[in-house]
């Protein structure tokens, strides 16, 4: 049956009687079929003469009788009771006829959606400009039919820390804010998607302040709601005071412990809230919370010195009762006794009022209870029965962005890579256990998590059915891709983003930190996670470029920019922690190299950014995607770059695999290890090496060269266990300096593992296991043969590669009796060593605030032995830094064990527990993030990694650059600079969303260190310092903080008076054109509580102009122990009390960034004076320094100069 074709109008019938909601959808209709057909489409009253005729089954609604004629097998869109169910459609075909028929108004407006998306439009049309598919026509069989519903009743998602959202709607809406226009585009979208549900956006205005934001929701079909700390929809961060300030109430607190007037205004402000939404479908959110996330306020509670603790947590759980029950009543009160009692009303057991809730709060049974995951993708508890039970039913609220708590740098809003197939997983966990009823996702500014949106709500859409795409991610990437693109790259799509999604989740880009991944700890784990990455962004690329032109941005929106971010962010923390290594090893030249690759790819993640923001779809999305500027919190700036300070003479230095004396080699381990050459001097080493007589079986990858920084030479020994007991001699030879130096390679004597043994054989130290590469599987069953427990695959889901293993019980309960009889899986494995041996246990991260996490582990036929984390709720155990690794590791000590095979087991013990890979450690444990690669399986070879150096195509990405970004490192928007001064830090609490104080910068200072030498000649930064103290002129000293390295008697650097003998070191810095020189205190984590005893930088400085200065800094710290030093003037050290931000200066504002900070006022008499600055925490960064008598601003960098040197 035809439906449509170019050359003849299409008539669509739509009673005039029908919601404008349905009406708005039909119209879309119309505009979509000229777009894809270029043909008339018209709404037609004339239903005789209609193709397509759309009808609500709406109660009392008066059907017409075309459609009552029709015979349509309605019955498929009723339940087992006969009821129509909730949002269902009908699709069918019917003698040349399409019907469109819904259950309600949203029913309909799905069937037409559906339709809208089955001839070729995408929902991501205007929000990532998928273009529509022009066709010539359309058909559907004669007898099409087809019948979907709802499995999740409200499903949709939170606009939260949405600055980028709204800088974007500023620019190019009317509106100024989020407003109408942008929610019109946003609510399309939602019912695009089947989705039906809005938490609007909260920081930036709220939604009540326009009332036709509430109104567009009504015509158009959008539930509205409000998050866990905005009760009855009011935004009580943008809302409260603009409404006492209208009602001119000037004693008003956000807390209903006080009773009388206090409470009246409340209850008044909520009363007027639900009358302005009175005549909408709306959400209302009931309890209290405090202003934007705070806690309960209760301080009538809290200041009643006659209760004890506990008899003031039972008043707060009475209080918080007695807030719903009025809550309720004010429904009453307004919407009428009926409708009132029948509003869809959430109560949020969140943080503070999870902990009352749980000591006994009352709450009535048609309160929906929405639980919250962990903010990182994980849920913290399921439903009891009694839950589960309950009328109102269960929700949940999950993340795919994240505003963190202050000081802890764990945001992460730039990208979501959390993957599929954990959120999914999640999902399904939720589903099983009763969570059914709402589903909210916050999406924070919405792009760039497309695709994470989609997923979430099309989750919620088919769960717990037998068909449907989401309950394997990979298939419905696939069909995402397929769906939105031409060429049939879905498959390919699928797999990059899986590898990607596993590969960068590890760390998210937005978490990265120095050294996070080791590079000298089994091999290179950080260059063979780049291998990765490359390939990655070199298949994407691919699909990009074999696209039609017309499709590229928003494939780009869509998919790529991410596994972008992932390689750029990636590759400048790996050279920057290259950099550091080379430097600490002495290879200055490789030093230099590595800071300029790192900071290079910092300038390729800029030409993407901007490209983004300022040319993409011609600009469309200026605002949208801004995350190296404040609000909200940036993502991870600025590694650790080490570049040399000393360049000069010449040797040649060897580094082997791990750090060894020697190159060993395991018959069953690895069979390419490598030399590391380093350049320990100027100029270029010649050299060469060769295999001694007799070591035929070992290959070199390179045999000569003229070394200029490193180079890493693979070494490989073939066919290992025809040459166990073996020893083999490498002679490298440094042709400048006349240096030999041998290397011994040798191959362990191991007696030959039984050809029959299929297991996992130790090798290099260690058995590396994936957790789903069991042998054996055991499931655990009752007397009447049902399955009562058992560990099951989710594919995609392990940390970093591979599926992971999940504990399960059907019924959601620990089983009872002997650890043994529960579901097992054993692995085989092979030791060439009798020993007591450490397990290390990968851990997925899974959560059970009200439970325990534990599971069984044993050896052979060994009593099993229970492992139980600490980490059964966020801010437990080791749940921070778990969050920042996406998992834990947990170390079991395992009994003796004698050389030979061995089956090692795990046991299921607690639901939902999750391991991703086990490491058997036969030799001393070395720290690494991954753990070593998988082990050698039965007659499987060796796997091979190459050198896993990074394998840059620079050609390749400058083309990308040039080319698909059109956009040049000149063009890039410089960073502004930023100003905290004074009035900062006393107005800091109220300015949590406010940009720091900028100044915006078009030109770098000169590159001032870079022009010293070239590479060929030696090096020497420090002689660039001068000499003599900083004189002081126009009430000005300026020094930059690098000139302590000096060491001389106008600058100094002193070591901690402590165990540890730290002292401040140099990394690069932003000023200078970018090569300049910024001081810290390398090692994380360290106090100083006496500055005495800190690490000190010191500077003789001559003053003339006697009197008050301002002492300014420019810094830069990530987290709350990062952000603070002391200030000593001739040893006199100014207490942390006495600065302006009290000792402690880190802010959302302040976070990642280079800003200058107003430290604190010294008052300064004429003459010579030793100006000091102390750590008090490690890690803080200081780049320069500047004191001034003056009110001005420390200069840019263009416009920097240094105090004269006398």
């Amino acid at each position: 049956m035809e439906l449509f074709t170019g050359s003849k109008p299409v008539h669509i019938y739509v009673s005039e009687q029908e919601n404008s909601a349905v009406q708005i959808a039909a119209a879309n209709l119309i505009t979509d079929i000229k777009r894809v057909f270029g043909c008339k489409a018209v709404l037609s009253a004339e239903i005789h003469e209609c193709a397509i005729i759309i009808a609500t089954l709406e109660k009392g609604a008066q059907l017409p009788a075309a459609l009552q004629n029709a015979e349509l097998p309605l019955e498929l869109i009723k339940d087992e009771t006969g009821a129509w169910r909730w949002e269902a459609f009908l699709q069918q075909a019917v003698d040349g006829v399409l019907y469109i028929v819904g259950s309600d108004r949203r029913g309909t407006i799905f069937g037409i959606y559906d339709l809208c998306e089955a001839i070729g439009v995408s929902p991501w049309h205007y929000w990532a400009d998928v273009p529509v598919k022009t066709k010539g026509s359309y058909s559907v069989p004669a007898a099409f039919s087809k019948a979907d519903w709802p499995s999740v009743q409200y499903r949709g998602i939170f606009l939260n820390d949405e600055e980028e959202l709204d800088d974007w709607a500023r620019l190019h809406t009317p509106d100024g804010t989020i407003g109408p226009v942008a929610y019109s585009h946003i609510f399309e979208l939602l019912l695009r998607l089947k989705a039906n549900y809005i938490w609007p956006a909260m920081h930036v205005n709220y939604f009540n302040g326009n009332s036709e934001n509430g109104a567009l929701a009504e015509r158009m079909g959008i539930v509205v709601g409000t998050s866990h700390c905005d009760m009855l929809l009011r935004s009580n961060q943008n809302e409260w005071t603009p409404w006492l300030e209208s009602k001119g109430y000037t004693d008003a607190e956000y807390d209903y412990s006080i009773p009388g007037r206090n409470r009246e205004i409340l209850l008044e402000y909520w009363r007027e809230s639900i009358g302005q939404n009175r005549n909408y479908e709306v959400c209302f959110t009931m309890g209290m919370r405090g202003i934007h996330d705070s806690g309960f306020h209760t301080r009538a509670i809290d200041a009643d010195d006659s209760l004890t603790k506990e008899q003031k947590k039972e008043a707060k759980v009475k209080l918080l009762g007695q807030v719903v029950r009025d809550q309720r009543q004010l429904l009453i009160e307004v919407l009428g006794e009926d409708k009132g009692t029948a509003a869809l009303q959430t109560f949020v057991p969140y943080k503070e009022v999870l902990s009352l809730y749980d000591q006994g709060l009352e709450l009535p049974e048609d309160l929906t209870l929405i639980w919250a995951n962990d903010n990182f993708g994980h849920m913290r508890r399921y439903p009891s029965a009694a839950e589960r039970s309950r009328s109102g039913g269960n929700g949940l609220y999950f993340h795919g962005s994240y505003w963190a708590a202050p000081g802890t740098g764990m945001s992460y809003l730039f990208i979501n890579s959390i993957p599929l197939a954990q959120t999914g997983n999640e999902l399904k966990k939720s589903w099983e256990s009763g969570i059914r009823k709402v589903w909210v996702l916050n999406v924070g500014g919405l792009k760039p998590v497309e695709q994470d949106l989609e997923y979430f709500v099309r989750y919620g859409w088919e769960a717990g059915k037998a068909e449907g795409i989401t309950k394997d991610p990979r298939l419905f990437t696939e069909h995402w891709i397929n769906a939105n693109f031409s060429g049939g790259h879905g498959a390919e799509a699928a797999q990059l983003y899986t590898a990607f999604a596993q590969a960068t989740n590890v760390r998210k880009i937005e978490h990265m930190q120095p050294g996070v991944f080791s590079q000298t700890a089994y091999g290179d784990e950080a260059g063979r996670r780049l291998l990765l990455l490359e390939d990655l962004y070199r298949r994407g690329n691919a699909i990009l470029h074999n696209l039609p032109q017309e499709e590229q941005a928003a494939f780009f929106q869509l998919l790529l920019m991410k596994i972008h971010a992932s390689y750029y962010t990636n590759h400048e923390f790996y050279y920057a922690d290259r950099s550091v290594l080379s430097y600490e090893r002495g290879n200055m030249q490789a030093a230099d190299r590595y800071s300029e690759l790192s900071a290079e790819m910092l300038d390729n993640k800029r030409r993407m950014l901007h490209f983004y923001d300022r040319k993409l779809s011609g600009g469309k999305w200026e605002g949208m995607l801004t995350p190296e500027s404040f609000p909200p919190p940036p993502t991870a700036l600025y590694p650790i770059r080490k570049p040399a300070l000393r360049i000069s003479g010449s040797s040649l230095r060897t580094d082997l695999w791990n750090g060894e004396e020697s190159l060993r080699f395991s018959v069953y381990g690895r069979r390419e290890k490598w030399i590391e050459l380093g350049n320990q001097g100027a100029g270029s080493i010649p050299y060469t090496l060769e295999v001694e007589d007799g070591g035929d079986w070992i290959s070199l990858s390179d045999t000569e060269g003229t070394l200029q920084t490193e180079q890493r030479i693979l070494v490989t020994v073939h066919e290992p266990a025809a040459h166990g007991g073996r020893q083999g001699l490498i002679v490298i030879r440094d042709h400048r300096n006349g240096t030999v130096i041998s290397v011994k390679v040798e191959v362990e004597a191991t007696p030959p593992v039984p050809d029959s043994f299929t297991g996992y054989i130790e090798a290099d130290g260690y058995v590396s296991i994936p957790a789903d590469g069991y042998h054996h599987r055991s499931e655990a069953v009752n007397n009447a043969g049902e399955e009562q427990s058992a560990w099951l695959t989710v594919p995609g889901m392990a940390r970093y590669e591979g599926a992971a293993l999940m504990a399960w019980h059907p019924a959601g309960q620990v089983p009872e009796g002997e650890l043994r009889d529960n579901a097992s899986v054993g692995y085989d494995i092979y030791v060439e060593q009798s020993g007591e041996y450490i397990l290390e246990v990968h851990r997925f991260l899974t959560l059970n605030s009200t439970g325990r996490i534990r599971f069984g582990v044993s050896l052979d036929e060994g009593e099993p032995v229970l492992v139980e984390s600490e980490t059964n709720d966020e801010w437990k155990g080791s749940w921070q830094q778990s969050i920042m690794d996406n998992g834990e590791k947990l170390l079991v000590n395992l009994p003796y064990m004698a050389a030979g095979a061995h089956t090692l087991k795990l046991y299921t013990a607690d639901n939902y527990v999750t391991i991703s890979k086990l490491v058997l450690y036969t030799s001393e444990r070395a720290e690494s993030n991954l753990g070593p690669a998988f082990s050698v399986r039965g007659d499987e070879p060796a796997a091979g990694y190459g050198a896993e150096s990074p394998q840059v195509d620079w050609k390749e990405v400058e083309a990308l650059c040039s080319g698909f970004y059109s956009t040049q490192k000149q063009e890039v928007t410089l960073p502004s600079v930023l100003y905290a001064d004074r009035a900062f830090f006393e107005e800091r609490f109220d300015l949590i969303f406010e940009k720091c104080q900028p100044q915006t910068q078009t030109e770098l200072g000169s590159a001032r260190y870079d022009s010293l030498w070239k590479r060929t000649d030696e090096k020497n930064v420090i002689e660039a310092f001068g000499s003599g103290s900083f004189t002081e002129q126009d009430g000005v000293v300026a020094i930059e903080a690098e000139y302590a390295l000096e060491n001389s008697a106008n600058a100094y650097l002193t070591p901690a008076a402590d165990d540890t003998s730290l002292n401040w070191s140099h990394l690069q810095a932003e000023t200078n054109g970018r090569t300049g020189f910024a001081m810290h205190v390398a090692d994380a984590g360290l106090k100083w509580e006496e500055p005495d005893a800190a690490p000190g930088m010191h500077y003789r400085i001559n003053v003339q102009t006697a009197g008050v200065y301002h002492a300014w800094l420019l810094i830069r710290h990530h987290n709350f122990q990062s952000d603070s030093c002391y200030l000593a003037l001739d040893g006199d050290i100014q207490p942390l009390s006495e600065q302006f931000g009290g000792g402690k200066i880190h802010t959302y504002n302040t976070a990642q960034v280079y800003y200058w900070c107003a430290i604190s006022d010294l008052e300064i008499s004429p003459g010579e004076h030793t100006l000091s600055i102390l750590a008090c925490e490690s890690q803080l960064r200081v780049d320069r320094i500047y004191l001034t008598a003056g009110d001005e601003l420390p200069p840019a960098d263009a416009q920097w100069q240094d105090s004269a040197r006398q």
